[in-house]
Order: C-alpha cells, then sequence, then structure tokens
C-alpha cells in the first residue's frame, strides 16, 4: 500500500486546552488508519516537547497531498502553511471578535484582527472548510468556503468517569446553591455578570456561592474582577478563584455543583457546556454564538440578563426535583452526539469524500 501521510498544525499546544486535545484524538485516528501523522506547532509547552514537533523541522513528503490545519487566533503557522503550498482541511476553532479586547488587551485584540484576515486568505488554498459547531460552519460559509462541514470536539469518556476528589466533593457538598463557570478569564465570557447573578441569588439564598474555573493569566481583568466582587460584599468564600485545576478535580466540580450557569457572550463551541451535560449538571446559558447550536434544545437557555428572573430559575431548578431531572435527560441525550466513536466517524467520511480514505465506505 502507497504510503499515506496527513499531518496537523496548529499555533500553540498546551495540556488542557481544546484545540490540542482535539489535535491529539485526531492524530490518534490517522495513525490507527494507517496514515503518518504528527502535529507541528509554533508554540510547544514544555512537558508536552516529546509529543509534538516544532513547526521549523516541517519538510514536506512526496506522499502528502494535504495538511489539517486548526486556527482560532492570528498566527505564524497560518502564514507558514501559505509558503508551504499544499492545500488544506481547515478546522476552525472561531475567533473572539477582537472588540471585546480593545481596552484590555490591545495586542490581542490586533492578533485577533490577523487571524480574521488570515482566515480571508487561506480560503483559495483551503479543499474543505469544518468548523467545531454550526455557528462555526456558517461563518465560513459567509465567507465563500466551499466545501464545508462540522467536526465537533468530543467528549471524552475516560477522563469524565474517573472517580472524584472525595476531600474536594466534601467541600463542594457543604454549601448549596453552587453556580459553576468554566472558561479562561476574558471579557467575552463576562465574569462579571456571573457575580452580579450570585449577588441576587444570595438575596434568596444566602450560602449561594460562585465557582469560576479557568486560565487566569489576564491578570487585569482577574483583578479587576476580585474589585468587583468585593464592592458587591461577595468575599472569596462566596467567589471562589480557582485558576488551572486538574482534570480530577474539574470533574469533581461538574458533578458537586449544583448549575453550570454561563453568560459569556461569544463560543466558538463550548466544551464545558457538553461535559456538564454529560455529568448531569443543568445547564443555563446565555443563548450568544455557538451556545444554541451546542445545546440543540438541551439544557435552558435565556436571552436577557434578567438577574431576578434569572435567580427564580435557578431556585426553581434547586427545588423542583422534576424540573430538574427533564433538563438532566435531555442533556444527556444531547451529549451522546458528542462522544468520541461518533465524532471519529464524521471525520472519517470527510476523508473518504476527499479521496483520502479510498478504501473504507463513507458510514
Amino acid at each position: 500500500m502507497p504510503e499515506r501521510v496527513l499531518h496537523q498544525f496548529t499555533e500553540g499546544v498546551y495540556t488542557g486546552d481544546a484545540v490540542s486535545d482535539h489535535a491529539f484524538a485526531i492524530r490518534r485516528w490517522l495513525r490507527s488508519l494507517g496514515f503518518v501523522s504528527d502535529i507541528f506547532a509554533e508554540r510547544i509547552q514544555p512537558e508536552l516537547a516529546a509529543d509534538v514537533r516544532p513547526a521549523g523541522t516541517y519538510q514536506p513528503r512526496p506522499a502528502e497531498t494535504c495538511v489539517i490545519h486548526h486556527h482560532a487566533v492570528g498566527s505564524l503557522i497560518a502564514d507558514r502553511l501559505a509558503a508551504i503550498e499544499l492545500p488544506q482541511i481547515l478546522i476552525y476553532h472561531n475567533i473572539t471578535p477582537p472588540e471585546f479586547f480593545e481596552a484590555t488587551d490591545p495586542a490581542l485584540a490586533e492578533g485577533l484582527r490577523r487571524g480574521r484576515s488570515q482566515l480571508q486568505d487561506m480560503r483559495p488554498r483551503t479543499i474543505l472548510g469544518l468548523g467545531v459547531s454550526p455557528y462555526n460552519r456558517q461563518e465560513l460559509v459567509e465567507l465563500g468556503y466551499d466545501p464545508t462541514g462540522v467536526l465537533p470536539i468530543f467528549l471524552d469518556e475516560s477522563h469524565l468517569q474517573q472517580p472524584v476528589n472525595e476531600t474536594l466533593a466534601s467541600v463542594l457538598g457543604a454549601t448549596h446553591p453552587t453556580l459553576l463557570f468554566v472558561g479562561r478569564f476574558a471579557p467575552n465570557k463576562r465574569q462579571e455578570d456571573l457575580i452580579k447573578l450570585l449577588y441576587f441569588l444570595r438575596r434568596a439564598r444566602p450560602d449561594a456561592r460562585l465557582i469560576l474555573v479557568g486560565n487566569t493569566s489576564n491578570e487585569n481583568y482577574v483583578n479587576w474582577i476580585r474589585s468587583f466582587a468585593r464592592e458587591l460584599g461577595l468575599d472569596q468564600v462566596a467567589v471562589h478563584i480557582t485558576g488551572h485545576i486538574s482534570g480530577q478535580d474539574m470533574l469533581t466540580c461538574y458533578r458537586c455543583a449544583d448549575v453550570y450557569v454561563s453568560m459569556s457572550e461569544h463560543e466558538g463551541f463550548g466544551k464545558p457546556l457538553i461535559e456538564s451535560m454529560y455529568c448531569g449538571l443543568p445547564v443555563v446559558a446565555y443563548a450568544a454564538g455557538a451556545v444554541p447550536s451546542t445545546m440543540a434544545g438541551a439544557g435552558i437557555l435565556f436571552n436577557n440578563k434578567d438577574y431576578e428572573a434569572l435567580t427564580e430559575l435557578i431556585d426553581l431548578l434547586m427545588a423542583d426535583d422534576s424540573l430538574r431531572r427533564r433538563v438532566i435527560v435531555r442533556q444527556m441525550e444531547r451529549s451522546q452526539v458528542f462522544l468520541e466513536p461518533n465524532v471519529r466517524r464524521q471525520f472519517e467520511s470527510y476523508l473518504h469524500q476527499l479521496n483520502l480514505l479510498p478504501d473504507h465506505p463513507a458510514p
């Protein structure tokens, strides 16, 4: 059989990063199908250096007909691939609108603008544009990409079925309700709106608290969030900022919190939404960006940030066991779409469409 080669390119590879996890899974699938496949990146977390190849070491092989490119920000990788001139399969993870960062991080805003410009420039050499959500796919369609498809982020059941951290679980179980949000601290995530919600909720339930899990590298925003919480009389017990935590602790938060709440005003997919659904945690989310397409009728979505109404809704979710069970059952049904075997079948179908898997029939 002739050698088959299909490498992936991404700007950075990091532990616990959704784009990186997606790339590692695809590499595993490709290798099991007999492809020579590596991941090349400009920035590599030191702990992953033995498992990912520096982008500068890439040399095209005669058997290569295309590459896979994960795009989520302005990147050197996009420029490098333009110079290589191989056709690409684009996996688009979305780019946050730069307007969210103009005031707090102008350099990042410029990088996001660059990423959107690159997204337009790479269209002519893209043989298939895949969004990780229908929302992302629609953006590609509007830019003239054709053909397009959807390849969602998948759920890794092995990580979501491990035992919880019993010590943390006992702490989380001591107070109700506990609201949870997972996501890097960034203006588009609107952690301040979650703090406003907690302020109103504690009028009805004084012991309510909020756990914010996510990257805290945006120190200015994090410090402002802490200051804002103090202004509303919410201490570090009421608003607990964890920073990065282990996979086991993340799972424990999903299993032991009472409600997952998102006020985010831009999501390209929303992996914590599907993780919450799988773990039996009711989701209440602002219907922005990809959230409606990711949830697809599961959970509870809202279009207006009416904090008093949301307080009543969360109180009802805590008090009405029948409602809570109905929400959880529908969410679990939706989460099955994102299990790895289902997403892998979609991926293999796209390879077949491109004649990269001639010996494998489309599912």
